[in-house]
């Protein structure tokens, strides 16, 4: 079964991340024809400081509004942010002051939050702290949603439907990923709180101990304009994250930063760590492949962790990697860390890395290419269609050209609107209204009436008849007195007939004017609106006066009828049956059909009158601000969400280029080439549709793309293909009743999609029904594209040659993304480039015996992946179009060996550190904790190194080469190994020029740039120092032997000099004397310490204390320590 995810991202490039993979996601799910969206299971939550999402430089679309959360409120300034952390009571007494210390001054921050962190990470840090609740509350939001049981459910559904293994009753724990580079401010200030926080969300779960990260390095941002940050704040990110994977117990301050927001993280446990367990960078490059920019990287990032989200093997094999390359082959016997900064007994480095290549068909790409090829097409279509022939309008000016092209096509615009009323012999609404077969069954029901009620034998004359002005009289009084209810079931039958109309016209105009626009544009069809609007209110007042025509000649049926009468042979006794007598009936029910007819008319003219106000002017008014505002969209520098708009840059109706963006990444391997898609295109375009030319065909497809293929409704929408979306029915007023009104008329709604990104979701839809020529190629897989049976013998060996290459190159292009230092990793970690490079492959869908099997082994053996007992489980049925690899290092590293973090940082120092403004500039608003969970060293060797600098002022082994005032002390200390001095970093990571009170912590906040300076230096010399520190510190249980053997024996390491005698005695005094000058020594420093730095006055800002007042508690201990140590020292004795 496939895994629910957690996938978070922090800070810019963590949101840029997120949108790429909601990309991928969507694309790979649509293309494997899954109709059912994203599953609930696959949670994302992007968590940044601004108020809404930015990052409008890049091209995919931004998250859904409930996947961000901003941490700011509109308006919001440094001084509210830093105010709801310390303030109100929240934070206990007697950590304030450490908690403050942490946060840049609120006083000198001029950021303004509400946009962003400004590059400064302890802002982005603060930021994070005062939401850390809310932060809280959206993962446990995400966390109930990703672990509902429906969810689940969903996302077994989705797995079955992909292939993968079913659940076998066992729920497979959820992954969670948190990207964010380490190089910006806010990202990089928030991702280890962020991390945090989820974890206590979930920390009664076992998965919540297996967090990966994706941190992205330095040089992922080497073409960023005003990147000047960028290499201070990963170098603190960098070592704050050290620190934090080393670390099992934080500090009383930053558990109560996390208490004060109702949080109760438990830390003391094995697994215990701040941050990731699984920390991979990603830098810009390896050794054969490098990202032209930032976005290539998020996208590449993205791809490839949708393929790790929708493949079960994928997920199973990355699993156990992480889980051996973090325990099992980290040993001190298999990977060596002379760092020293850590202890290899337990602790492992911090940083691997992963890379990513694929061998695809690239169907997702074209895809993108052929919905945007389309949409660019229908839209060119509806704005310029009317000047096509015309563009530099030399001919005609474009109203001109809209006027002629509606001038040639009006009559049957009329037509198809089902509103031909104007012209004589043009009836479509009064046909359409009148009841015919009921009314002649009424007029034949008035004309057996009138002559049965007034032909009675008892009322006629001797000869059988009666006179013609009797008859007049008796027709016309039978005529006045009964055509009212005759005319009152007309209107009954015309009523039925208008609610017919009524619910039937509007689609008949709606569908008239959605060929219009696909096939003349909006221009033209908005003319054609505008032209039968005028023709049905002339159509209108046409029917009133027929109307008023039909009524006088109902007025004069009186005359009409004696007219008839008169006409018998004999007036004076007009039989029953006399033929005048009938015509005479027949006027009668003429009258009859003319009030009907009037009546008639006048119901069409009110429709019609309503028909003009309520419907066609509306929708051409809609239409017309439709033109406009797709014109606007299509033109503006910028969409609606303020990302670029690349409009045009689409491909063109009949391009035959392909556009930049749509060039494979370069660790992206197609099998059919990007080149390749304006003919693939036009070759599925001439199959999909029954024209033989290619413009013909493509305008047929540009028509059922808008208005749907007559008779499919394998659409993914249930609802019916509309160009138009009229949301809400038309009720007229107008009844068939002449002064009679609806209650409940209303007018219509419509809406148009003026977005042009709109029609690309809808070409996309069109191409992905089932059973056409798109579908089929789109979701082609490899094992179809590889069906011998069906190619020729030229083709299938030029397909698999081309596959060959491509699985190689992919293969090498893999390797995983972070440029090491060859010198560095043999001198650091004994190993050499290439070193165990762990590889996962996601399905390969080649059975066993298949000349595609037989190639991929081929290839994977002469790279030295083919492992006979592994190897073949790599292959598995399963329709996919890409084989995707996963390359990561073998082993975690220090990151001193990877020059995509180091190298930027060490250029960076080599410039800001000449000058103390420079330095503070460099360093100004970067760290972000006290320094003891800052410093890229576990706590155990920190405490070490600490002791250590007691123990080297003990024996007199440090000095201060010069102080000049713009580089500050050089501190060295004799490196007892290589009988010389080794200097500590010069100058020093301080704004100031040290004083020497504040030595100790000064020094070991430099340990972070001497990791740097490692790097540009290619050797662990600027490292030595600190190993001094970390040699002469012992045990917190167990003096070094350098002082041990000083105290003891009187003896220094040789070339050593001996210890100045008022702190540690002569050689030749007796061990007693040295013992005591020491603990003398050690009580005063202690005594000093205390009142240089531990106590600061309480009114001075917090700001001002010295840097070693962050570690005054591993100080004192330090020194009480090496007291405890040499106070027990006794006299020795022999053993044996």
């Amino acid at each position: 079964m496939l895994r629910p995810f957690l996938i978070i991202g922090v800070g810019g490039s963590g949101g840029k991340t997120l949108r790429g993979l909601r990309h991928a996601l969507e694309l790979r799910l649509q293309k494997a024809g899954w109709t059912g969206g994203l599953p609930t299971a696959w949670q994302m939550l992007h968590i940044d400081t601004p108020v809404s999402q930015d990052g409008t430089d890049y091209v995919y679309p931004f998250l859904p509004p409930e996947n961000y959360l901003g941490l700011v409120s509109s308006g919001a300034s440094y001084e509210t942010v830093y105010g709801s952390v310390v303030h109100g009571g929240r934070i206990a007494a007697d950590v304030e002051a450490d908690v403050r210390r942490q946060l840049p001054d609120a006083s000198r921050v001029p950021v303004t939050v509400a946009k962003g962190a400004g590059q400064f990470r302890a802002v982005g840090r603060t930021v994070v702290l005062s939401k850390l609740g809310d932060v809280s509350a959206a993962a446990r939001n995400a966390i109930n949603r990703m672990t509902d049981a429906n969810a689940l459910g969903q996302l077994e559904t989705l797995g079955e439907f992909l292939g993968a293994k079913p659940r076998a009753g066992v729920t497979p724990s959820p992954t969670v990923i948190v990207a964010s580079s380490v190089a910006g401010g806010s990202g990089a200030g928030q991702y280890l709180d962020v991390i945090e926080t989820v974890k206590e969300v979930a920390k009664s779960e076992d998965w919540a101990y297996n967090f990966f990260s994706l941190l992205f390095a330095p040089d992922v941002f080497d073409q960023v304009k005003g990147s000047a940050g960028i290499p201070s704040n990963a170098l603190a990110a960098i070592t704050e994250t050290m620190s934090g994977f080393w670390t099992r117990d934080p500090s009383a301050s930053t558990m109560e930063l996390f208490r004060a927001r109702g949080l109760q993280p438990s830390y003391g446990g094995a697994r215990d760590r701040v941050g990731a367990a699984y920390p991979f960078i990603v830098g810009r490059q390896n050794s054969k492949v490098a990202f032209a920019n930032q976005s290539e990287v998020y996208s590449a990032v993205s791809t490839s962790v949708s393929a790790w989200m929708t493949d079960d093997k994928v997920q199973g094999d990355l699993d156990e990697y992480a889980i051996t390359n973090w325990t099992a082959n980290v040993g001190a016997n298999v990977l060596a860390d002379n760092t020293r900064l850590m202890s290899q007994l337990d602790q492992t480095p911090p940083f691997s890395s992963i890379g990513f290549g694929r061998v695809t068909l690239g169907r997702e790409r074209f895809l993108d290419y052929a919905g945007e090829r389309f949409a660019r097409s229908v839209v060119d279509q509806m704005l310029y269609a009317h000047m096509e022939t015309d563009k530099l309008f030399k001919e005609r000016t474009q109203t001109e050209w809209i006027e002629h092209r509606a001038s040639q096509v009006i009559e049957g615009f009329i037509k198809e609107s089902g509103l031909d009323e104007e012209r004589e012999e043009s009836n479509d609404v009064i046909d359409a209204l009148r009841a015919t077969t009921q009314l002649d069954a009424l007029a034949d029901e008035l004309r057996n009436a009138l002559l049965t009620k007034t032909s009675d034998r008892a009322s006629l004359d001797k000869t059988g008849g009666l006179s013609a002005s009797d008859w007049a009289d008796r027709l016309l009084v039978f005529y006045s007195s009964n055509v009212g209810r005759y005319l009152e079931q007309d209107r009954g039958n015309r009523g039925v007939k208008l609610r017919e109309w009524i619910n039937t016209q509007p689609g008949v105009i709606i569908a008239a004017v959605e060929r219009s626009i696909a096939q003349r544009g909006l221009a033209v069809t908005v003319e054609l609106l505008s032209r039968l609007s005028r023709t049905v209110k002339a159509a209108s007042d046409q029917l009133l006066n027929e109307a008023e025509q039909h009524r006088g000649w109902e007025r004069r049926l009186s005359g009409l009828v004696n007219e008839s009468l008169a006409s018998a042979p004999n007036v004076d006794s007009i039989r029953p049956d006399n033929d005048a007598l009938a015509d005479a009936i027949d006027r009668a029910v003429q009258g009859f059909e003319w009030q009907s007819e009037a009546s008639l008319r006048d119901s069409a003219s009110q429709l019609l009158t309503e028909v003009r106000a309520d419907f066609l002017e509306p929708l051409r008014e809609m239409l017309a601000q439709s033109l406009d505002a797709l014109r606007g969209h299509v033109k503006e520098r910028t969409r609606a969400d303020g990302r670029e708009n690349d409009y045009d840059f689409w491909p063109e109706r009949g391009s035959s280029t392909v556009p930049r963006k749509y060039e494979p990444a370069p660790n992206e391997r197609l099998l059919v080439e990007h080149t390749a898609y304006p003919a693939e295109f036009d070759r599925l375009v001439l199959a999909s549709s029954l024209e033989s030319k290619t413009d013909n065909a493509m305008l047929d497809i540009m028509e059922q793309v808008l208005l749907g293929t007559p008779g499919d409704v394998e659409v993914e929408s249930a609802e019916p293909w509309h160009l138009l979306d009229y949301r809400r029915t038309w009720v007229p007023s107008v009844t068939a009743s002449i002064g009679e009104r609806a209650t409940d008329a209303r007018r219509p709604k419509f809406a148009f999609a003026n977005e042009p990104s709109d029609y690309v979701t809808r070409a996309k839809n069109w191409m992905l029904r089932p059973g056409t020529a798109f579908e089929a190629y789109i979701r082609e897989d490899i094992r179809g594209y590889f069906d011998e049976d069906a190619l020729g013998a030229n083709e299938y060996k030029q397909r698999k040659d081309r596959f060959r290459e491509q699985l190689q190159a992919a293969l090498g292009s893999s390797e995983p993304l972070v440029k090491l230092n060859p010198s560095l990793l043999s001198e650091v970690h004994g190993k050499a480039l290439g070193d165990g490079i762990r590889t996962v492959f996601s399905s390969i869908p080649f059975a066993v015996g298949t000349d595609l099997y037989d190639i991929t082994k081929s290839v994977l053996a002469a790279q030295g992946l083919w492992d006979e007992n592994v190897s073949p489980g790599w292959f598995k049925d399963a329709k996919v179009d890409s084989v995707e690899i996963f390359a990561m290092l073998g082993f975690p590293y220090q990151p001193i060996v990877m020059d995509s973090i180091m190298a930027p940082i060490a250029k960076s120092w080599m410039v800001e550190s000449n000058s103390p403004e420079s330095r503070a500039a460099f360093w100004k608003w970067k760290r972000a904790r006290l320094l003891r969970e800052s410093a890229p060293a576990s706590p155990e060797v920190f405490d070490a190194m600490v002791r250590g600098w007691f123990a080297a002022k003990t024996l007199s082994l440090l000095a201060v080469q010069g102080n000049d005032a713009i580089r500050g002390p050089k501190i060295e200390i004799w490196d007892v190994a290589r009988k010389r001095n080794a200097a500590f970093p010069h100058p020093l990571l301080h704004p100031d020029i040290a004083l020497s009170n504040d030595f100790v912590g000064v020094v070991m906040e430099s340990l972070t740039v001497a990791l740097a300076l490692c790097n540009a230096d290619g050797s662990l010399a600027p490292l030595h120092a600190y190993h001094q520190l970390l040699d002469l510190g012992g045990t917190d249980r167990q003096l070094a032997p350098v002082l041990n053997d000083w105290i003891r024996n009187g003896v220094m390491p040789a070339s050593a000099a001996h210890p100045q005698p008022e702190r540690a005695g002569a050689a030749g005094d007796s061990w007693a004397v040295r013992k005591a000058a020491v603990l003398a020594f050690l009580a005063d420093e202690k005594r000093h310490f205390e009142t240089d730095v531990v106590e600061q006055d309480s009114v001075t800002s917090v700001y001002t204390y010295p840097v070693s007042w962050e570690i005054r508690g591993t100080v004192v201990k330090a020194i009480d320590d090496l007291v405890n140590c040499v106070s027990e020292m006794r006299e020795e004795r022999s053993g044996v």
